[in-house]
């Protein structure tokens, strides 16, 4: 992979927005830029008209990409531009093996986000060799991690037919010591942290280090969430906190290991684990709702049952509200 990140852009409001966090993103990696466009070739036989829309498709894409540049020039990253013809999806994935990370917005008109997710944005998260970072739709910069101003002021628990039950890390402790009882409010506000999904992989889960590495690069905190549908252990049916605290040490068990070697690389970085027991899609589209970045893997087991493209990751796509990053599992 090279140092640059990979930007879907169609000149829609959504690819604005992705552009405008691709830019500030690649400003503080010290990476340039690569802007594309693309446009699907004329549906019909006839090599005349078919090379007439090329030429006005290719026209209209270098004007577009045009304005991207020189939103680029005056942010003062580098940048370089290509019009290409062909399936976006298949494009963004053949390119994504020469990126460092590929930026796409959700929704949009056109080449990259005309369609709904599940097309291009869904394919290049599912398949692409390099993290995928999809910017929703409403997104803004600036204030409490970028999100929308309207979501600091709903950092209250999601709004379930239960109550989901939350076991923390203690700051600065790695033991399952001290772990406190069910917070269920002031635990929901995530502002100006990268978030990431931990599932059965643990630290083997390359999104884990994406996110730690982000974090840093940032100065932000690092939370590390895993999630677990409501189940029954020893015929107690465990969706909130009183039948619940006798699983509390098998938690910390799980997930004390994790933070302790997060800690280890990254000495300096804010960093502690949430553990909700509660909707897994639900929870996490409700915690973009505050923070900075949601990182997830393509795929795994465990916390996550799944976490397929598909699933609970598709549906945190679908419906989060603030820039989402997703790593491969597998080294490209």
């Amino acid at each position: 992979m090279e140092e640059v990140v990979l930007v879907g852009f169609d000149g829609s409001p959504t690819s604005r927005q992705a552009l405008d966090w691709a830019l500030a993103e690649a400003k503080n990696r010290g990476w340039p830029v690569q802007l594309v466009s693309a446009f699907t070739p004329a549906p019909v036989d006839d090599p005349m008209v078919s090379e007439r829309y090329a030429d006005a498709a290719a026209h209209g894409g270098h004007t577009l990409l045009q304005e991207a540049l020189e939103r680029a020039k005056a942010g003062n990253v580098p940048a370089e531009s290509r019009v290409v013809a062909g399936d976006p999806s298949e494009i963004l994935v053949d390119l994504s093996h020469d990126a460092g990370l590929a930026v796409v917005g959700k929704r949009g008109r056109g080449g990259f986000a005309g369609r709904l997710l599940g097309s291009v944005s869904s394919a290049l998260a599912a398949h692409a060799a390099c993290p995928t970072v999809v910017v929703p739709e409403n997104w803004t910069a600036g204030g409490d991690g970028g999100t929308p101003d309207n979501a600091r002021v709903k950092a209250r628990r999601p709004e379930t037919g239960y109550l989901p039950w939350l076991v923390s890390s203690p700051p600065g402790m790695r033991g399952n010591k001290g772990l406190h009882p069910d917070d269920r409010d002031s635990s929901w506000n995530y502002g100006g942290q990268v978030v990431v999904g931990i599932d059965a992989l643990g630290v083997s889960n390359p999104a884990v280090w994406a996110a730690a590495s982000a974090a840093q690069a940032h100065g932000r905190p690092l939370r590390l969430v895993s999630t677990r549908a409501p189940f029954y252990r020893d015929s107690i049916w465990l969706d909130h906190g009183e039948n619940a605290d006798r699983f509390r040490e098998d938690v910390a068990g799980e997930l004390d290991p994790v933070l302790a070697e997060v800690r280890e690389r990254y000495p300096e970085l804010d960093v502690s684990w949430n553990f909700y027991i509660g909707k897994p899609a639900e929870i996490l589209v409700h915690i973009t709702r505050t923070a900075e970045l949601m990182v997830l893997g393509t795929r795994g087991h465990g916390g996550f049952p799944g976490l397929l493209l598909g699933s609970v990751s598709q549906a945190v796509l679908h419906h989060g509200s603030c820039p989402m990053m997703v790593v491969p599992k597998e080294p490209a």
